[in-house]
């Protein structure tokens, strides 16, 4: 891969490279339609089953038995269902990041008269395989949150004698709470994903600095973040900025939205 070089002793700047909102939006999809089917799988199971069955647990133990082996079908069920689709759903949100990411830097690139052709590099299939892996991980740890706080939810309702109402209540709101959870994955792996694949894309150029640039966008910015845009820290790309004790990139905390601004090289460098 060619090594650019600028045409200035001091190197020049290219623009910050952000998150594709199309990209995030079609994963946050995916993800949240399936925890919606989940949701509505257990809501139907549990709801037809609580009603005729609570009433006996107090004098048998048996009925709290059929309500734990109900959960336990409905945990193998849809663990297997996300199971299924982890992987897919991980590969093509991922290709689509770098897609976005490739074509964003190409043009930014070619904006600053710098006509780059990206192939495949060894380097590049790394780093897409190791954020897929990432975000196979966070898909299957959905269905495992959710159904475990749903199970503890139902078995503790039904020792306790609870009214139907007040579980449904308690499983709407299992429901919302994954439900943001699934579209929080979507929106910081967007981030993440597009900031690692540019950042991969970006050394196998012979750039090696970028300069933090904060967002200004959040409701309650980090200082330390905020201090690093003001002072504009320049830090290495295979090593990060020093923040808060420890080595990060921008974009790489949880609701991050901070950006970099690479440095080609200039000539005296």
């Amino acid at each position: 891969m060619t090594k650019l070089r600028c045409d200035s002793a001091k190197g020049r700047t290219l623009a910050p490279q952000r998150p594709n909102a199309g990209v995030e939006a079609a994963y946050r999809k995916a993800l949240t339609d399936l925890v919606e089917e989940m949701a509505a799988s257990v809501d139907y199971w549990v709801k037809a089953n609580y009603r005729k069955i609570v009433p006996q647990v107090a004098q048998d133990a048996s009925p709290a038995s059929v309500l734990q082996g109900i959960m336990n079908k409905l945990t193998a069920r849809w663990r297997t269902r996300f199971n299924e689709v982890a992987d897919e759903l991980a590969r093509r949100f991922v290709k689509q990041a770098q897609s976005h990411a490739d074509r964003q830097l190409s043009l930014d690139l070619q904006r600053n008269g710098f006509a780059i052709k990206f192939k495949p590099t060894a380097d590049m299939r790394r780093q897409a395989a190791l954020s897929a892996a990432e975000n196979v991980l966070l898909i299957k740890s959905i269905p495992e949150q959710y159904l475990a706080q749903v199970g503890g939810a139902v078995m503790r309702s039904a020792l306790a004698g609870g009214d139907l109402g007040t579980l449904t209540a308690d499983l709407k709101q299992r429901y919302g709470i994954t439900h943001r959870r699934a579209a929080f994955i979507a929106r910081d792996q967007n981030r993440k994903v597009g900031e690692a694949m540019t950042r991969t894309r970006q050394m196998g150029l012979g750039i090696t600095e970028a300069i933090w640039q904060h967002s200004h966008g959040g409701k309650h910015p980090r200082e330390s973040h905020d201090k690093a845009g003001r002072d504009k820290l320049r830090y290495r790309l295979d090593k990060g900025a020093y923040i808060d004790g420890q080595w990060i990139f921008p974009g790489s905390e949880p609701n991050c939205r901070c950006v970099s601004k690479p440095i080609i090289p200039g000539f005296d460098d």
